[in-house]
């Protein structure tokens, strides 16, 4: 159910408790956030030749959950070959950080990184995803082999390549090595967003995230934030949830009307029937998923090392390759879908892009067809590239941000030098008042603490599928293992 009015109209008037590193982390922010010379384009337009021993999903078989064959799945593959390909858009991943493994160091493919955790303080962790969910969901969106060509794709499946394969990448680090992070970090990743996507060319925020919040989206201080993104003209998409269908009420940020919430879809044996499986989240029969994507056993990119790599063996497709199930996955891949739209269809809104895949959708190729578990249907991008766009927009409430601080962390508290963070108090120490929510606590003069460096993919380098000189900070870490609720994976198979 979505509501919508006249943009003529509108112009004229749970888990377990996690300890970060003992670390002041306002003054970790210092020195994190880095910038390629090529800031304020897209990906760059250089072609490497392809090396001789092919790409990095060479030698693995080919399954539903391929990239090489979600692209078809969901009509990718056809607006490549009409030169859609994401080039011109950028693509904002607040997550866990990414690696730079081959398929996401091309010229010009990251853009830009922030670091809003405690390794930010760690040069051999900064930036870097140490955790493994942002680099699969990185892959997903915009991975792209050095020198692998989208129009060529076809004949070489030993290439990798995402759904949006040139669309250039700003990865937002949030959650550290546990994957634990503190709505607060989330939040003020979503304000830097919001505030440097002009200057980024942000067209697109992808959230492979569920708080767990108790409060409804029309106080939550996230989804707060995320209205303010889409308000900017970023297109914000983020997963139903993983909580089965018993849950009848959409994982936060998804539960808010002003972003694209996904359901994970699946193949069923092989026949091109796909159902949503039981464990991918309800809605419940106002605010429900939007639309469908594939979400299970998606092979991406594997962040060698990394505690998912480590702790999940289930999941290894190859030295280059992993799999991973869940809505998170779902979400990524409507994220490339995103990319892919715009730089076909430039001028559409926020608003528009989530009404043309809506109503482009194919609802008669999923089960259950009831709009609280698969939404309008599952995603074909063929069909939207030709889907008029209404001139209506949104009209729901917005969100005040009044709500409690606590609520919205939804049991879940991190520790920072021995105090649990909790109360009207963020991560970084600084007080809350969740009536102004917007990004202006986070320093004292604006994102003052961030400076900005010319540099290619942050100076690191990737050999033999081991960190070089890589070491974890001098902290000490809760005994407690994290079990990765928030980002919203069903399962690394």
């Amino acid at each position: 159910m979505a509501r919508w009015i006249q943009q003529s109209t509108l112009l004229g008037a749970r888990r377990r408790g996690a300890t970060l590193p003992a670390v002041a982390l306002s003054c970790a922010l210092a020195a994190s956030v880095v910038v390629p010379a090529a800031a304020a384009t897209a990906a760059g337009t250089a072609t490497l030749a392809v090396p001789a021993t092919g790409g990095s999903a060479a030698g693995v078989s080919l399954t539903n959950g391929s990239l090489y064959n979600v692209v078809d799945q969901v009509g990718a593959r056809a607006l490549w070959a009409r030169g859609f390909t994401g080039r011109g858009v950028n693509v904002a991943i607040i997550d866990t950080g990414i690696a730079p493994v081959a398929a996401l160091s091309g010229p010009g493919k990251v853009v830009a990184a922030v670091d809003l955790t405690a390794e930010a303080s760690d040069p051999s962790s900064a930036f870097i995803d140490t955790y493994g969910h942002g680099t699969h969901m990185a892959g997903i969106i915009a991975g792209e082999d050095p020198g692998a060509d989208p129009a060529t794709a076809a004949l070489h499946p030993d290439w990798f390549l995402g759904v949006a394969p040139d669309a250039g990448i700003v990865s937002v680090k949030v959650g550290d090595r546990t994957g634990a992070v503190d709505v607060t970090q989330v939040i003020a990743g979503v304000d830097w967003v919001t505030d440097h996507a002009a200057t980024l060319n942000i067209r697109v925020l992808n959230l492979s995230f569920d708080s767990g919040s108790t409060l409804p989206y029309s106080t939550d201080p996230l989804d707060a934030a995320i209205e303010r993104a889409w308000k900017a003209g970023i297109v914000v998409v983020a997963p139903a949830g993983n909580d089965g269908r018993a849950t009848r009420h959409l994982g936060t940020p998804a539960n808010d009307p002003y972003v694209i919430a996904v359901a994970a879809a699946e193949l069923k044996n092989n026949d091109k029937k796909w159902k949503v499986p039981n464990w991918v989240t309800t809605g419940d029969g106002v605010r429900n998923p939007d639309l469908s994507a594939p979400g299970t056993s998606i092979v991406s990119l594997r962040d060698p090392g990394s505690t998912v790599d480590q702790m999940h063996p289930e999941g290894f497709a190859s030295v280059n390759l992993f799999k991973g199930t869940g809505s998170s996955q779902a979400a990524a891949v409507i994220s490339g879908t995103a990319a892919l739209l715009l730089s076909a269809r430039p001028s559409l809104t926020p608003d528009q892009v989530k009404q043309v895949l809506t109503d482009s959708a194919d609802g008669k190729a999923i089960t259950p067809k009831a709009a609280a578990k698969s939404g309008s249907g599952l995603v074909q991008l063929t069909s939207a590239l030709t889907t008029p766009a209404s001139a209506a927009v949104q009209a729901w409430p917005l969100s005040s941000g009044a709500g409690s601080l606590d609520a919205a962390r939804g049991g879940v508290f991190v520790t920072v030098n021995d105090q649990v963070v909790q109360g009207n108090v963020t991560v970084f120490g600084t007080p809350w008042d969740g009536y102004h929510w917007t990004g202006f606590h986070w320093t004292n003069d604006v994102w003052s603490g961030f400076h900005w460096t010319d540099g290619s993919w942050m100076g690191y380098h990737w050999t033999g599928f081991h960190w070089t000189g890589f070491h974890w900070t001098d902290a000490t870490w809760s005994s407690l293992a994290w079990d990765g609720y928030h980002w919203t994976n069903a399962g690394w198979v």
